[in-house]
Parts: structure tokens; sequence; C-alpha cells
């Protein structure tokens, strides 16, 4: 995946910090602290100014809403996905791609 998204000149900048307890582990339950991780990591890189989340999670923030693309778990990454992470990432730009 690296890769692939190298040779698009786009780059994984970093992990999010992992706020997991045993509980959230025993329960599956990562869903509750992800938007948390997200949030902490975008405050630990403020010069970050266009994000984007892809996730099949309901992510529990309004926040994180706005600039996430829920994905199908059963599909995964589809097409309309990449249009509307781009639609995301493009929102300060005058003039969005076109498809």
């Amino acid at each position: 995946m690296v890769e692939s998204l190298s040779k698009e000149n786009l780059y994984i900048s970093g992990i999010t910090p992992d706020l997991t307890t045993d509980e959230i582990r025993k329960t599956k339950k990562f869903s509750l602290v992800k938007a948390d991780e997200i949030l902490l990591w975008l405050k630990l890189h403020n010069n970050v100014t266009e994000w984007v989340v892809l996730d099949d999670l309901d992510l529990h923030n309004d926040q994180i809403k706005q600039h996430q693309v829920k994905t199908d778990q059963t599909i995964g990454l589809t097409l309309e996905n990449v249009k509307q992470a781009i639609k995301i990432l493009s929102a300060s730009c005058t003039m969005p791609p076109a498809f």
C-alpha cells in the first residue's frame, strides 16, 4: 500500500496514538476511541490542514464525521469513496479535480 501511494505522491505521515484499553480490546469496540486518537494526532501535528478519514466504523464524533468517508466493510474502498475523499481534501481549493 505504501508503494502504491508513493507512486501517486501520497504518503503516510504517521500513526495515531493507541488509546485502547483492555476492555476495548476484549469487546473489540475500537470505534469508541478512534476519534480521540485521530484528534490527538492532529493536535500533535497542527501543521496538517487537509485530512480525511477512511473507515467503515461510525466514529461517534461530529468533527471527524465531516472528514470521514465511511466505507462498506463488505466491499472495501470504492471509486465513489475515493471521489468523496478527494472532495473533502479539496474543500479549501478553488477548483476541485474533475472526473
